[in-house]
């Protein structure tokens, strides 16, 4: 079967297309049969829909060939998460097909496990434990912790000394970030190793090719949600934003105060 990602919810907009099949709740093959990644910045709104086209031309199939849309919810930019999870459901309901809701962490943090058919560098120890951490600003990031691909480390949200906290508290050894918190808090997070004293933690950056978000690996999640009979229907795909959005927060914190 035909899947179509959808990864919106990072600075640059990526589809992918995927062939595969499954049997016993488990995916027994799986092909990325094309990749494309928008080279404009925050420009999903206008870059989406030309790049699906483009994919599924390129793959010599339509879009009533394709079986599953798989969308990476969130979190991440609240827009971006807006426009892919708007855009898989209303090709979902136009195809009366459902949908695969993938956690963009995970999908992020896959990327270093996942041996898929693209070239590129990875570096992970058996003992690695897999942090991607997206911005949510002020200090602020959305993360979480895989080992082998399984989380160890609740996805959420935390500030990046409570991240740094949850990552002394479960005794890691070694540490290795991913998603664009690294650019904007890389120096914090190094100040508060020192700070905490965490010698006994080796930490580390994924190189700038398996960063940041990839719609890959939410191709390949979408497959596995798909075996594991957790597909949904356009109503009930729904953004995992992790927090209100600034005006949201502001507005309640003004009517709590009267």
């Amino acid at each position: 079967m035909y899947i179509l990602a959808i990864e919106t919810t990072g600075a640059f907009a990526s589809v992918a297309l995927a062939n595969a099949e499954w049997k016993n709740s488990k995916v027994t093959s799986f092909e990325i049969l094309g990749h494309i990644d928008g080279n404009d910045k925050f420009s999903h709104l206008q870059n989406l829909t030309p790049q699906i086209q483009q994919i599924l031309e390129e793959s010599g199939l339509s879009i009533g060939d394709v079986s599953v849309i798989a969308v990476s919810h969130g979190p991440g930019s609240f827009t971006g998460i807006r426009i892919g999870v708007s855009t898989a459901r209303a090709l979902s309901q136009v195809l009366n097909i459902p949908c695969a809701a993938v956690s963009s962490l995970e999908a992020m943090a896959l990327r270093q496990f996942w041996d898929g058919d693209r070239e590129e560098s990875r570096d992970v120890s058996e003992e690695s434990v897999v942090c991607p951490i997206i911005d949510a600003r002020r200090s602020q990031v959305y993360g979480g912790g895989f080992k082998a691909a399984e989380e160890v480390i609740p996805c959420g949200p935390y500030t990046v000394e409570e991240f740094m906290d949850a990552i002394l508290a479960k005794g890691i050894t070694e540490v290795l970030f991913m998603g664009d918190g690294i650019d904007k808090y890389q120096s914090l997070i190094e100040d508060l190793h020192r700070d905490k004293q965490m010698e006994s933690c080796n930490i580390r950056y994924a190189d700038a090719p398996v960063r940041y978000q990839d719609a890959d690996t939410v191709a390949y999640l979408g497959a596995k949600a798909a075996a594991a009979g957790k597909l949904c229907g356009f109503e009930q795909l729904k953004p995992n934003y992790m927090r209100m959005a600034e005006a949201e927060r502001k507005l309640k914190e003004k009517q709590k105060n009267g």
